[in-house]
């Protein structure tokens, strides 16, 4: 079975592959994994904010507790001024071995509109291996919302796809330590001090030896 830390390993790789500055700070009872993402859509800097922490159960009132304290930390490395020039998107998960209906729906959930940003909660069941989170369509700032989407089925992917690529590094792994040592070569022969001697000519003025029939 998937562990959470090898999920948050995946996650730490795609934050540092998409070119998202990764962080690991404290956030609540929990060690988080942050990736911090600028881009510019249309008018406006999109200040990305990817938090997610490993806990044993993912209840609703852990989820709205840790997406709080995630925003907090989102706001205090924000880009330029918010609700003008940037907009904070905050996308925060919790992983677990479990997640409780009550969780799952609140990450569902459409996200509500907010002044200058928004935040979205994701729920990863790992036992289940099953992700909720909201990645519907809304009818304003279309190019945004793609843009928020897709950094966020990048950044949580499906658990099976984890688990696929965990069991594809384990089996290279052990692939490299079942292949049989390189057989050691030998140096080539050192031909005298330096390498190949220069041929040796006759000193200048002096004939040739010749054979009595002139070679």
């Amino acid at each position: 079975m998937l562990t959470p830390e090898q999920y948050l390993g995946a996650m730490a790789e795609r934050i540092q592959r998409s070119g998202g500055r990764l962080h690991t700070v404290p956030i609540g009872p929990a060690t988080a994994v942050v990736g911090l993402f600028t881009e510019s859509v249309m008018l406006s800097t999109l200040n990305y904010c990817v938090v997610a922490a490993a806990v044993p159960e993912v209840s609703a009132a852990a989820l709205y507790d840790f997406t709080g304290r995630a925003t907090q930390h989102a706001r205090a490395n924000l880009v330029g001024t918010m609700g003008w020039t940037a907009t904070s998107v905050v996308i925060a998960g919790l992983v677990g071995q479990r997640v409780y209906p009550d969780a799952a729906q609140a990450a569902s959930a459409k996200s509500g509109n907010q002044f200058g940003g928004e935040t979205r909660m994701v729920a990863v069941d790992l036992s289940a291996g099953q992700l909720h989170a909201f990645v519907g369509g809304k009818f304003w700032g279309a190019a945004m919302h793609g843009s928020i989407n897709a950094k966020l089925t990048y950044c949580f992917p499906q658990p099976a796809e984890v688990y696929q690529q965990v069991q594809w590094q384990q089996a290279q792994w052990q692939q490299t330590q079942q292949q049989p040592p390189m057989p050691q070569v030998p140096p080539p022969p050192v031909v005298g001090p330096g390498g190949p001697q220069p041929p040796v000519y006759p000193p200048p003025g002096h004939q040739p030896h010749q054979g009595p029939y002139g070679y």
